[in-house]
C-alpha cells in the first residue's frame, strides 16, 4: 500500500514525483520552495518565474529535468519550451526529460507516452499531441508555435 500512496503523491506533488523517480534524491527546504513555485506554474497561478538561486542548489534537477516530465504527465497535450544557456545544455536536458518519460518508473505514475517517432534530444512529441522543444541562447525559437511553459 505504501508504494501506491507514493505513486498517488507523485501525480500531484513535484517533490514526491522527484523522490519517486529518483530514489536517492534528498529534498531540502530550498527544494520544497522551488517546487512550490514551479507547481504555481502548473496550476496556472503565474505565467512567469525566475529562479534566482546560487549554482549547485538543485535548480536543474527540479526545473529542467523533473518539472517538464511532471508537467507533461499532468498535461500530456500541452507544449513545453525549455530554454538554457546553450543549445547543447538544452538538448542534454531534453534527452533527460525524454528518457524519464520513457522510463518504467514514470509509467507507474503517468499514462503520458512519447510518440513513436520521438527520438530527438531537443524536440519530441507525446502520443497525446503535446510537445517538448529545447533551445539555448542564440537558438531559434521563432515559428515553434508553442504556447506554454
Amino acid at each position: 500500500m505504501e508504494t501506491e500512496q507514493r505513486r498517488r503523491a507523485a501525480r500531484t506533488s513535484l517533490i514526491s514525483f522527484t523522490e519517486y523517480t529518483y530514489p536517492r534524491y534528498q529534498a531540502a527546504a530550498i527544494h520544497h520552495q522551488l517546487a512550490e513555485q514551479l507547481e504555481r506554474i502548473e496550476r496556472g497561478d503565474i505565467d512567469r518565474l525566475m529562479l534566482l538561486v546560487p549554482p549547485r542548489h538543485g535548480k536543474s534537477e527540479l526545473a529542467s529535468r523533473r518539472f517538464p516530465a511532471w508537467y507533461l504527465g499532468r498535461h500530456p497535450d500541452h507544449q513545453f519550451i525549455s530554454a538554457s544557456a546553450s543549445v547543447t545544455l538544452a538538448e542534454d536536458f531534453g534527452r533527460d526529460v525524454r528518457n524519464l518519460i520513457a522510463s518504467p518508473e514514470y509509467a507507474q505514475v503517468f499514462d503520458t507516452q512519447l510518440a513513436e517517432d520521438s527520438q530527438a534530444r531537443g524536440r519530441w512529441t507525446t502520443q497525446e499531441g503535446g510537445s517538448y522543444f529545447a533551445t539555448g541562447v542564440g537558438g531559434a525559437l521563432m515559428g515553434a508555435g508553442h504556447t506554454c511553459c
